[in-house]
């Protein structure tokens, strides 16, 4: 099921908001990147297009403290790709649960989606880095050791050969990622902590994100709090008939003491 929102209905749900806490959803949540029958998962966090387009998968939400971008940014650099070539789309939690919790934790507050989680998304790039060139070494017949990554190309010194991460995306795909890697020194840092394009604004300028508030299912019902019009009022009784009677499409009607 596809959702579609128009700009102005995207405008006036924000409005509507205030200042909220709204979640970003990502509908339909079959991931982007599988739509394109060449593209290729080298992990769960990264699939790479023959084209060297470069898909980063962001586990964590953004409320517009820039956790989106940031995460890429970490997978990018330790990846070291060309950041004009990648994008990001949101993991699917449908996906998340099939695979066994695969992304880890999927919760958000404040600046913890980048501290929590940055450590095991360099891995993940830096673990794809090093999957991607023992491919061209393999298709070189030469060693690894002889070999360099830079912008998405991989070279090998010694005879200047070269290849790109998407000529051999789907032979690194087929390794054993390995057991251990080496991140970079954030001082020799390109993308990472760098101060580049937000990746969310575009499409959030356009209205194109689903959000929480913007949801509407066939037959989808909405509840609301009743509360107590004066601090510090209880419950006086409460009047569930009509709750029990339709199944959840009235809330119960509550009379405050105070």
């Amino acid at each position: 099921m596809t959702l579609t929102v128009s700009r102005r209905e995207f405008l006036k749900a924000s409005a509507a908001l205030g200042g909220a806490f709204a979640l970003e959803f990502s509908f339909p949540v079959v991931s982007a990147a599988s739509n394109g029958k060449t593209a290729t998962e080298v992990n769960a966090w990264i699939v790479i297009h023959p084209d060297d387009r470069v898909v980063v998968r962001i586990a964590r939400s953004e409320m517009g403290q820039g956790t989106f971008t940031a995460l890429a940014q970490l997978v990018a650099e330790e990846l070291d790709c060309d950041w004009a070539n990648v994008s990001a789309e949101f993991a699917s939690p449908n996906e998340h649960i099939k695979r066994n919790r695969i992304w880890g934790s999927m919760s958000t507050g404040g600046s913890m989606g980048v501290r929590s989680s940055q450590d095991y998304v360099r891995k993940a790039g830096a673990s794809a880095r090093e999957m991607l060139v023992a491919a061209a070494a393999a298709e070189w017949k030469v060693p690894a050791a002889e070999c360099s990554a830079e912008r998405g190309i991989i070279t090998h010194r010694p005879s200047k050969r070269t290849l790109r991460y998407g000529q051999v995306a789907a032979d690194a795909a087929r390794l054993t990622p390995p057991m251990d890697v080496k991140l970079r020194d954030p001082k020799d840092w390109k993308i990472a902590g760098k101060p580049l394009h937000r990746l969310d604004i575009p499409d959030k300028v356009l209205g194109k994100p689903v959000f929480g508030v913007d949801v509407a299912l066939p037959g989808m019902l909405h509840a609301s709090i009743a509360q107590c019009p004066v601090f510090g009022g209880k419950v006086n009784s409460v009047d569930a008939r009509a709750a029990r009677s339709t199944a959840w499409t009235h809330a119960p009607r509550r009379k405050c003491a105070v």
